[in-house]
């Protein structure tokens, strides 16, 4: 087993949290509900959650300006109130065929250079660039490079250098890329602080080889490393609920930091089961919220909601799970 790289980010616990009532980026920040958000992000703490990882958009951005940034400034404050971090995520390259939920476009990287999205960039980090709420920034969800088409792969790999070197102007705050696993990892893996990868497995064997590949890659590079999506999706609530455990108690016992997907459900794609996606155990069945719309844990999940558990390390809470499962040493 490659050396563990324990650090803060192994430290990380918590969810992705898109709120139910918007099934599109653009449309959860311009049409920003503080009332969702308040009633919604406690139920991460249920889980010993301290970090939120949130989607952003540059179209938001696009139709609102300004506002739009006052709509993460509210929503820092309600992950604040609750002593959660944020991760935002600047940029998403993931998209699914039936239930788009918005992002860059093949053709928004083939016209023009990288400046149109530099005024984004400079707006975010003029305001936001030194919050200490921010814990990293997650520059883009899911770049397909290196991919099958070659032009795309060095477009958006041109695009990506030069976002990063721009974010790095007016902040300090660590950077982080969310690749999926193998060849895409390594491929930003140079141009991060922090390497992060999406893991969704179906095996416990499977897990704990995606750890070991990318723990060895990150002490190659001397970087850490960090989980910011996992747990396949699945219908069947108690199915799902094991494919999770094993996930999250296989990255805890590796010591590697982790953001399920996702908090709870909703309208975004894999918030509800009329809007599945294929990352599932079956072609159709990726539902994947920990959380129903009406607060309580999904069933098959009670597992992870952890009780008078918690221990401080640093600034922020973590837990250590006490399965009901017995895990292989």
């Amino acid at each position: 087993m490659p050396k563990r790289m324990s650090s803060q980010w192994s430290a990380i616990r918590g969810f992705n949290y898109q709120p139910s009532h918007s099934s599109h980026l653009q449309y959860t920040w311009t049409n920003f509900s503080a009332a969702c958000w308040e009633r919604e992000v406690p139920w991460a703490l249920r889980f010993g959650s301290n970090t939120l990882r949130v989607w952003l958009d540059w179209s938001a951005w696009l139709a609102i300006g300004e506002e739009m940034l006052d709509h993460l400034e509210e929503a820092l404050v309600i992950l604040d109130k609750h002593h959660l971090r944020m991760i935002p995520v600047l940029f998403n390259r993931w998209t699914d065929a039936r239930f788009p939920a918005g992002g860059i476009a093949d053709q928004d990287l083939r016209s023009g250079s990288c400046d149109k999205f530099y005024p984004y960039i400079d707006a975010l980090t003029g305001r936001f660039g030194g919050d200490s709420r921010i814990v990293l920034w997650d520059l883009a969800n899911e770049p397909q490079a290196p991919g099958p088409n070659p032009e795309m792969a060095f477009l958006e790999l041109r695009w990506l250098c030069a976002m990063a070197a721009r974010l790095r102007i007016n902040s300090r705050i660590p950077l982080t890329i969310g690749t999926m696993t193998g060849e895409n990892v390594a491929t930003y893996a140079p141009l991060v602080d922090v390497i992060s990868f999406h893991p969704y497995t179906r095996l416990k064997d499977e897990m704990e080889a995606r750890c070991e590949e990318h723990l060895l890659l990150a002490a190659q590079l001397g970087k850490p490393l960090l989980c910011t999506e996992t747990c396949i999706g699945s219908l069947d609530d108690e199915e799902r609920g094991r494919l999770a455990h094993d996930a999250l108690t296989t990255l805890e016992r590796y010591q590697i930091g982790w953001l399920a997907w996702q908090l709870v459900s909703g309208e975004f794609v894999t918030g509800s089961r009329e809007r599945t996606d294929n990352n599932a155990v079956r072609p159709g069945e990726g539902f994947m919220p920990f959380v129903l719309e009406n607060g309580a844990t999904r069933p098959g999940h009670e597992w992870l909601v952890r009780r008078n558990q918690s221990g401080d390390v640093g600034s922020q809470t973590v837990s250590v799970i006490r399965p009901p499962y017995k895990t292989r040493d």
